[in-house]
C-alpha cells in the first residue's frame, strides 16, 4: 500500500531533450484565444452595426476565419448572443457593482464617485459598451435588452438605494433626491454620451466630447447634487411664506 502510494504521489518523469511535449495544453489555449478572438470581433461589429445587421460571416471575416469556425465555438447567433452577454457585459457590470461592496460603501459621496470611476475604466478598456448599450439594451427592440433584464444586479441596485437613503435620513445627503433613480441618472450621465460620441464629433458645430473632461464634469455635477443643503439654508427656506418658497426656488424666474 505504501508503494503504491509513493508510486501515486511522486511526480511525472521528466521528459527527454527532444521528445515531443503533450500538446492538450497549447490546444486548449489556442481554442481559449480563438473563441475570444471572435467574441471581442462579434462585440465590435454588433456595437458598430447592431446585431441585426451583422452576419456570422461577417464576424468570421472580421477574424480572419470560415464561418464554420464561429459555428464551431458558439453552434448559433443565440448562444453568441449568450456569451457577449454573460462573458463580456455582465463581467463588467460586476466590476462597477464591486464598489458597493467595498469600503466606500460606508460614505455615499465615495460610493457614487467610485461607481462613476469604474464606469469610466470599464468603458475606457472596452470602448464598444457604451454604443452597444444605447443600440441593443436601451433601445426598444435591442435584442439584448431581454437577455439583461434577467440579468439586472437588482440585489446591489437595492443596498445603493439603502445606502443612499440612510444617508438622506442622517442628513449627510440631498433630501430632495430620488434614491432609486439615482444609479440611472449616474449611468446616463456617462455612458449617453460615450455612446454618441462620434455624432457630436462628427457634427459641425457641436463641441467635442474629451473623456477626461467628461469624467470631470459627471463627478462634480454628482458631488454638488449629492450635498446636503446647509442648516442655515434649510432654516431660511422653512421660514419663507409658500408663495415667496415657490418663487425662489431653482429654475423660477423672478
Amino acid at each position: 500500500m505504501n508503494a503504491r502510494r509513493a508510486t501515486a504521489a511522486s511526480p511525472p518523469p521528466p521528459v527527454a531533450p527532444g521528445a515531443a511535449r503533450p500538446r492538450g495544453r497549447r490546444r486548449a489555449d489556442a481554442d481559449l484565444d480563438m473563441r475570444e478572438r471572435l467574441l471581442a470581433c462579434a462585440t465590435q461589429l454588433f456595437a458598430e452595426q447592431g446585431i441585426a445587421a451583422t452576419t456570422m460571416a461577417q464576424i468570421a471575416a472580421a477574424a480572419g476565419v470560415t464561418s464554420a469556425m464561429v459555428h464551431y465555438y458558439f453552434v448559433n447567433r443565440e448562444r453568441l448572443l449568450d456569451a457577449v452577454v454573460d462573458e463580456r457585459i455582465a463581467r463588467s457590470i460586476a466590476y462597477v457593482w464591486g464598489s458597493a461592496d467595498s469600503q466606500a460603501a460606508a460614505d455615499p459621496q465615495a460610493l457614487v464617485q467610485e461607481l462613476v470611476a469604474r464606469l469610466f475604466e470599464v468603458t475606457e478598456r472596452l470602448p464598444w459598451l457604451p454604443p452597444l448599450w444605447l443600440r441593443e439594451i436601451v433601445n426598444e427592440g435591442g435584442l439584448l435588452r431581454e437577455r439583461m433584464l434577467e440579468r439586472l444586479p437588482i440585489e446591489q441596485l437595492q443596498r445603493f438605494v439603502a445606502h443612499i437613503g440612510a444617508a438622506q435620513r442622517d442628513g449627510t445627503v440631498n433630501p430632495d433626491l430620488e434614491a432609486p433613480l439615482l444609479f440611472m441618472s449616474i449611468l446616463a450621465l456617462v455612458m449617453l454620451p460615450l455612446a454618441t460620441s462620434r455624432l457630436w464629433q462628427s457634427t459641425r458645430g457641436l463641441p467635442k466630447i474629451e473623456r477626461g473632461a467628461l469624467r470631470r464634469h459627471v463627478t462634480a455635477l454628482l458631488a454638488g447634487a449629492l450635498r446636503a443643503p446647509t442648516s442655515a439654508a434649510n432654516e431660511a427656506r422653512d421660514a419663507m411664506p409658500a408663495k415667496t418658497r415657490k418663487r425662489a426656488a431653482p429654475g423660477n424666474a423672478p
